[in-house]
């Protein structure tokens, strides 16, 4: 067998598996495999690797989805770039690592799926809780994935291939959503009494205990302006608090409106701890000192003490959910003191009911783009989602744009069946199945055919309504794809509408399963393309036809606007009359 050429040389045979990387230039991770010593561990050197190993790991590193390869008796791990972030601080040591070694705190979880896997059966697992200590703290996450056997030829399993997502935003993101409105569902404190009114909003948060481990509230009394502590659960109120940090940090508060973060509380109030839960019972040590700002208030009436979880990081969502809760208990307490305050009766409810409207407006809208996820748009596309007016549950509607390995675009808008969380668990999941179907094909027609078959297994998912588009920015080609979704509207530089009817079927899981029609079209320079969800055109006692016509008519307006400025046109032509049902859309202008 020929020498290595030196620490980073490849003889002919080594360059196996670099011949089976696709895509240039290579990614990080893709050149971390490459360039690993494998001679050092149980798979040994590449160039002895059998055909199946190499085969798997190409698989792995050529996917936009996250993989990890579990190989041989060790369970040596090779991983994708996409899956690296799940691994945290253990990244890159972890390659080239059994893996009950690498994930040594959750090993007892997956044990028995593994071995079930190395028998030959595949497993599968929907957001399964796992305590992790993958960041320096031991932490509560949730996955969905499948364990796959690798076999051999002759019916030897030698690895197992793990395709995963992590689920912990989308979980939390239920979560939080659920406890927001039951503080939103609460009744108006007609009796007028304060303190009634902070136990019921507290009671809510106590039973939130894996994301409100210790709540306090402090009010503001008359004219003394030292916040004065009403309520709490987490610890025994009764008892004389020993802080003297957390209440300077509640005064600060109050004085300045800007919320404080406190360390150290299993130092300050030894005996705080979570609630039971995935992740067990932990000292809590930060809190998170919220100003409670009512509207029409020029200053604030007083503060909530919002305990962390020790197993959770105090990231931008938490602190996000955290205000939207501090903003509902300010609402209640000042709904409670409006009723006490006669005269001030009418004013303060019409104002309270104001901010009631704008707190579902902004939870729903914060809510939704946590469950869509952060969305880097390419040049010359525009997207927007908006709640329907006045609810606080999220929808079944979404968005999708995806930037393919060959410079394409694939886009889709879809429409769940119903509203709250379970609309939203539904769209989460054909959302990410849409998305790695686009990555690993080319076909609008073929995801929608393989979705039939995700959706049927979903209860809730039949009769979605999905456009699925694959768009070439370089040929100008569209090819889509329709399962009973309204037309997607084209408009070319000279004012012409054309409805993209065509390559249209039922919607999802409504018939019997077989390959799905789809079309194709030229987009004209400068042409523009919207895609939607039906709320931006049904309004009641109208034809459908005639918002579909609204919607031609306003892109003929802006035709001379850029995709944002576009957006905004159709939002405030269209929607100017606060829509009954949630509204996505997705805007192309083809260059």
């Amino acid at each position: 067998m020929a020498a290595r050429s030196g620490r980073w040389g490849r003889t002919t045979l080594d360059r196996h598996l670099e011949e089976l990387i696709t895509g240039a230039p290579r990614t990080e991770l893709q050149r971390m495999v490459l360039e690993h010593d494998w001679s050092r561990t149980p798979l040994g050197p590449q160039e002895e690797w059998s055909p199946t190993l190499s085969a798997a790991v190409s698989t792995a590193l050529n996917s936009r989805f996250p993989f990890l390869l579990m190989w041989g008796p060790e369970l040596v791990m090779v991983y994708n770039d996409d899956y690296a972030p799940m691994l945290g601080a253990r990244h890159p040591e972890a390659l080239g690592r059994p893996a009950p070694e690498v994930w040594a705190d959750i090993w007892a979880d997956l044990e028995a799926m593994v071995a079930e896997v190395m028998g030959g059966r595949a497993t599968y697992s929907e957001d399964l809780p796992l305590v992790m200590h993958r960041h320096g703290f031991e932490e509560e996450t949730y996955f969905s994935f499948s364990f796959s056997p690798v076999v051999e030829p002759g019916g030897r399993v030698v690895g197992l291939l793990d395709t995963v997502v992590e689920t912990t935003h989308r979980v939390l993101a239920a979560r939080r959503l659920s406890v927001l409105q039951r503080l939103g569902s609460l009744p108006r404190a007609s009796h007028g009494d304060t303190a009634e009114a902070v136990a019921t909003a507290l009671g809510v948060l106590a039973d939130a205990g894996a994301d409100c481990p210790l709540g306090l509230v402090y009010l503001v009394d008359g004219d003394d302006d030292t916040p004065r502590l009403v309520a709490g659960h987490g610890v025994a109120v009764e008892e004389e608090l020993a802080t003297d940090v957390l209440a300077e940090r509640v005064r600060w508060a109050v004085a300045t409106g800007r919320p404080q973060t406190v360390t150290g509380l299993s130092t300050l109030l030894p005996g705080l701890s979570s609630s039971a839960g995935p992740a067990g019972r932990s000292d809590v040590d930060t809190a998170v000192v919220l100003p409670l700002t009512a509207a029409g208030a020029e200053q604030p009436i007083g503060a909530l003490v919002l305990g962390a979880s020790p197993r959770l990081p105090l990231d931008e969502d938490y602190r996000i959910f955290m205000a939207l809760a501090a903003g509902q208990v300010a609402a209640t307490v000042a709904d409670a003191q409006a009723v006490a305050a006669e005269r001030r009766r009418a004013e303060e409810r019409a104002r309270s009911d104001q901010a009631r409207a704008q707190f579902f407006t902004d939870v729903a809208v914060t809510l939704q783009r946590a469950v869509l996820g952060p969305t880097v748009l390419p040049g010359g596309f525009a997207v927007h989602y908006e709640p329907a007016t006045g609810t606080l549950e999220v929808g079944g509607d979404w968005y999708d744009v995806v930037e393919l390995s060959d410079g394409a675009y694939g886009v889709v808008v879809g429409d769940v069946v119903g509203r709250g969380l379970a609309a939203a668990a539904v769209m989460g999941q054909l959302r990410s199945a849409g998305r790695a179907l686009l990555l690993e094909s080319r076909s609008p027609g073929h995801v929608l055919s393989a979705l039939d078959g995700f959706a049927a297994l979903i209860p809730g998912a039949a009769v979605s309504t999905v456009f699925c588009a694959i768009i070439d920015p370089f040929t100008g080609r569209l090819r889509y794809s329709s399962a009973g979704h309204p037309p997607a509207v084209l408009v070319d530089v000279d004012g012409g509408v054309r409805l993209l009817e065509e390559g249209s079927a039922l919607p999802l899981a409504v018939a019997h399963r077989g390959e799905r029609p789809e079309s194709e079209v030229l987009l004209p320079p400068g042409s523009t393309l919207l895609l939607y969800t039906d709320g931006l055109v049904e309004r009641r006692d109208e034809a459908l036809d005639e918002g579909i016509g609204r919607a031609a008519d306003a892109l003929v307006e802006g035709q001379h606007l850029g995709p944002a400025e576009l957006s905004a046109l159709l939002t405030e032509r269209l929607l100017g009359d606060a829509p009954d049902d949630d509204v996505a859309f997705v805007l192309y202008r083809c260059g």
